[in-house]
């Protein structure tokens, strides 16, 4: 987790219309989308580990190196990105 200090600080990140949310208060990496995702992008958060949270209204894993490889892997499949 991002650190400022001695309190952890939140961070968001806008990717196309999917937003990225560090989110410190809960220990997770959140992936918040404008509405529902297709059949096809629910099959891809899955596999990487997303879970959707009613409560928090995203989908999201543990805040840690591997969500944070995991968002961005999930990122680049829905965007088309096929590079490395």
């Amino acid at each position: 987790m991002k650190k400022r200090g001695d309190r952890a600080e939140d961070v968001e990140t806008e990717a196309g219309a999917v937003t990225v949310k560090e989110n410190t208060d809960v220990a997770r990496i959140q992936l918040l989308f404008p509405g529902k995702p297709d059949e096809q992008t629910r099959r891809t958060l899955k596999s990487h580990g997303f879970r959707w949270s009613p409560s928090q209204g995203a989908w999201q894993r543990n805040l840690n190196e591997a969500g944070r490889y995991a968002a961005k892997c999930v990122l680049r499949s829905i965007s088309g990105d096929t590079a490395a």
